[in-house]
């Protein structure tokens, strides 16, 4: 399915304006931006404790825009009988391509809201593969198990790489995907697939684990050095991720298995085969990745990441035939740029406009106010709660935490037909999020309009932490 040409206003805006906009500092699965010059600023947010500060455009439309704003968003309980929710998939669906992102990974409301948007485009609008940050490969045990394989659910999740997929409401996802395959034809089928290119040994390890099928004496041949990229080396300063004798194996990986195409379909498939050149190429992306963030230059590793995010998903959507899509992960990724400069990396979503235009619908999850959930560690293995103290003041989160009726979903280009709405979204230019990397300073923002970035908003007034099992499954 190709793109449609048409643009939004404010998406035209966001890809062709020269405003640039810090990187947000740290996506959990292993904060990638600068946090000493991305953090979002942490500007004065309340006039007194708990009583969220007015601006300027929030006392000049006053309950006018309050009104408004309630008159056209569509109001909804979180449960799997919501007819709001049901509402909410049916707009999104109006686009193939669905980006769901969160502006904090430890906020239990919106683990449900994925849970329950998810199983209605699966379920009503005919969305097969739900594409989840995690990378290429890391999904492969849970996408066994939604699929009818033998795998237990439990030891899949505790495998994942991304602790902030590692929740009940997740997991009941999950065991709905695979009651609702139950039965139907492999081409219709809901299929589970991570599109991320972080952690490269994931890849490695796929790419071992195939050549040792098909061609083992080969693997005997390079074991010496494809070997150590299977072990994870994140996040170091002692290490050499890209070098002459890797570049050297990647090459001649990719001409082995360009000329050895017809032995390796026959002892696989071409879906395997496919898979696994897809593999190699994420593992050179991912190793590259790593080595910026070693040299700590971060906007040049979030560029290759997110445009491998990009291009991933892309890929998985003609890999796995499925048309319509949705996607998963922070904010940080799924959303747009409000403005592209040349100190800024494009985020995924951007990428993603890019490529399929109007055929991609940015959805993002924001809070008011209340707690969240943050790792302690590095591992990620340990976890505290700490309080949001917002609203942010300027935000569009401002406004909405008065509205009388929450978690509510609002769809910015119906907002835009009534006046107050639509001078609401040309004022805002921050939009709040938490960060892991600085939990104790609770809701951050980060300059950017809204609209320029989302196509709609979820909105919850007051969140409540998330729980997350630890990587041993307790």
């Amino acid at each position: 399915m190709g793109p449609r040409n048409s643009l939004s206003r404010r998406r035209v805006v966001a890809l062709t304006g020269a405003l640039a906009t810090g990187s947000l500092a740290g996506c959990a699965g292993g904060e990638t931006a600068d946090p000493s010059s991305a953090t979002p600023t942490d500007e004065s947010r309340t006039t007194t404790a708990g009583t969220p500060a007015r601006t300027a455009t929030e006392t000049a439309h006053g309950t006018g825009l309050v009104d408004a704003i309630e008159r056209e968003a569509v109001s909804f309980d979180p449960a799997p009988a919501s007819d709001g929710l049901d509402a909410v998939a049916a707009r999104l669906s109006e686009s193939p391509l669905v980006g769901i992102g969160e502006n904090s990974h430890g906020v239990a409301e919106f683990k449900t809201l994925v849970e329950q948007i998810v199983r209605r485009l699966v379920a009503d609008h005919g969305y097969r593969l739900v594409a989840i940050e995690g990378t290429l490969g890391d999904f492969a045990a849970v996408n066994d198990y939604i699929t009818g394989g033998g795998v237990d659910l439990d030891s899949a999740m505790a495998g994942l790489d991304f602790y902030f997929w590692r929740t009940a409401a997740i997991r009941g996802l999950f065991e709905w995907l695979r009651e609702f395959n139950a039965g139907r034809p492999p081409a219709d089928r809901a299929v589970v697939r991570g599109y991320d290119a972080q952690f490269f040994d994931v890849n490695a390890t796929a790419v071992r684990s195939y050549l040792d099928r098909v061609d083992p004496a080969y693997l005997a041949a390079i074991d010496d050095d494809l070997r150590p990229l299977t072990e994870p080396l994140y996040e170091r300063h002692d290490v050499e991720f890209v070098t002459e004798s890797r570049t050297s194996l990647f090459g001649a990986l990719r001409d082995r298995l360009r000329e050895r195409r017809d032995a390796y379909v026959a002892a696989s498939s071409v879906s395997e085969w496919r898979l696994i050149r897809r593999h190699l190429w994420t593992l050179e992306r991912g190793l590259r990745f790593q080595a910026h963030l070693s040299a700590e230059a971060y906007t040049r590793g979030k560029r290759i990441r997110d445009e491998a995010m990009a291009k991933n998903v892309a890929w998985l959507r003609d890999w796995t035939g499925a048309e319509r899509a949705v996607v998963l992960g922070s904010s940080n990724h799924t959303m747009r740029n409000d403005g592209l400069g040349d100190d800024e990396a494009a985020r995924m979503g951007h990428h993603l406009t890019r490529t399929f235009g109007d055929d991609y619908y940015s959805l993002g999850c924001l809070f008011g106010t209340g707690r969240f959930t943050a790792p302690t560690d590095s591992d990620r293995s340990a976890f505290a709660t700490h309080d949001l103290d917002g609203p942010v003041p300027g935000t569009l989160a401002a406004t909405l935490v008065d509205a009388a009726r929450s978690p509510l979903f609002l769809d910015f280009e119906s907002a835009r037909d009534r006046p107050p709405v639509d001078a609401l979204l040309d004022d805002t230019d921050r939009v709040q999020f938490s960060v892991p990397r600085a939990a104790k300073r609770g809701a951050l923002p980060l300059s950017m309009a809204a609209d320029a970035v989302y196509d709609g908003v979820v909105f919850v007034r007051t969140a409540s932490p998330a729980s997350f099992s630890a990587a041993d499954g307790s």
